[in-house]
């Protein structure tokens, strides 16, 4: 399942036999429509317009993507997924065998539901993001499975940063309905958040931080838990490892506050309501890291991703994340030193994902932190 995943020749027969009853062909099938085709599969859905209508494609991201996005919703909700080439059938299985549509409709207490299942682009992480839809053009529940060692890592994370949230404090998150196991690894089932996605740039607040940090704890930046995390993650990879030596160098005998990050908090992951972030995808979300790496990657991400030049977004993360780590207790002085422990944390990630394969976006910027650690940013010794 691994391998056949990530490369997109073998994934659909991949996730077509994760999503079928385990060990038999009884029970009615479902018919799905892979998009944009067999080939290139990034969504599976289903071909009945009362459950396709509610299809959540992203065919990326800014005004044409939203046209698009919009032109194949309506698409599906005529029905032509009935007639468009690149479907497939799935054995849904019995009661005491269940297929994963099945299974989660158990979950949910509910049997008219279908699943719409997003792939992504081949990459280390990659595994089915699933949206539980009814056929009243409703999302009830979204569910992640992992597919090997590494996903179900990530899946695992997810779990055990929702369950050390605050339910009362300034961020919501979503409700766990369950957590098991699909077919051998990891499975979490997650009730909807009912806000409406915007890619507007997004403020990551000194709260904020805090919240998703949870319990902090102050400890020597270069010989803590932290720099051995990233000792581990660099091992294989010797243009990484040589990055963390030049932060860990750099940042010499700091002592700083350390905690819980997200690990990819953004627009396309949080959304402000009122005076609530609402925030979602907590894979990557790990402990301990540098206080206020959050609001680094934030600003950072928004002006690297889409061919930003990472040097020119270390700038922008540097000023734009200067506020918040200042109210968190950041003399003026470590700012830019936070904004490299950010950068090698970031590195360190991408040499334990590229031990699993291609980076895809991530292998450009890995590039660039590899020729220039600090991404040009000078800062006190």
């Amino acid at each position: 399942m691994t391998a056949a995943l990530r490369a997109d020749s073998t994934a659909l027969d991949a996730v077509t036999t994760l999503m079928s009853a385990d060990g038999t062909d009884a029970g009615p099938t479902r018919r799905y429509v892979v998009l944009p085709h067999r080939d290139r599969p990034r969504y599976i859905v289903p071909v009945a317009a009362r459950f396709a209508r509610a299809a959540h494609v992203r065919p990326g991201s800014g005004v044409r993507a939203a046209i698009a996005r919009t032109a194949v919703r309506s698409v599906l909700a005529t029905g032509a997924g009935r007639v468009l080439p690149g479907r497939v059938d799935v054995v849904d299985g019995t009661d005491e065998r269940p297929g994963l549509r099945r299974h989660l409709a158990a979950l949910v207490g509910r049997d008219d539901v279908d699943l719409v299942l997003a792939l992504g682009a081949p990459r280390p992480n990659r595994k089915p993001v699933i949206q539980v839809v009814d056929g009243d053009g409703a999302t009830v529940a979204w569910a992640k499975v992992g597919v090997d060692a590494h996903t179900d890592r990530l899946v695992g994370h997810e779990t055990e940063a929702l369950g050390r949230v605050d339910p009362d404090g300034p961020i919501a998150v979503p409700r766990v309905v369950a957590a098991g196991a699909w077919q051998g690894h990891r499975l979490l089932l997650l009730a909807p958040l009912r806000v409406e996605e915007s890619l507007e740039p997004l403020d990551v607040t000194a709260a904020v931080v805090r919240a998703i940090a949870g319990p902090v704890a102050s400890a020597p930046v270069s010989t803590g838990a932290w720099a051995a995390t990233l000792a581990e993650q660099v091992r294989d990879d010797g243009a990484a490892r040589k990055v963390v030596t030049t932060v860990l160098g750099r940042l010499g005998g700091r002592t700083w506050a350390f905690g819980a990050w997200h690990g990819d908090l953004a627009p396309w992951n949080a959304t402000w309501e009122g005076d609530r972030l609402h925030v979602w995808d907590w894979e990557r979300s790990t402990a301990p890291v540098p206080l206020g790496l959050d609001a680094v990657h934030n600003a950072f991400q928004q002006a690297a991703l889409g061919g930003g030049d990472p040097v020119a977004a270390a700038a922008v993360a540097a000023r734009g994340a200067a506020p918040t780590l200042h109210a968190l207790g950041y003399d003026a002085d470590d700012v830019v030193p936070v904004v490299w422990a950010y950068l090698a944390t970031l590195r360190a990630r991408y040499a334990e994902d590229a031990r699993l394969g291609p980076l895809g976006p991530g292998e450009r910027i890995a590039a660039a932190i590899d020729r220039d650690p600090i991404l040009g940013l000078e800062g006190p010794a």
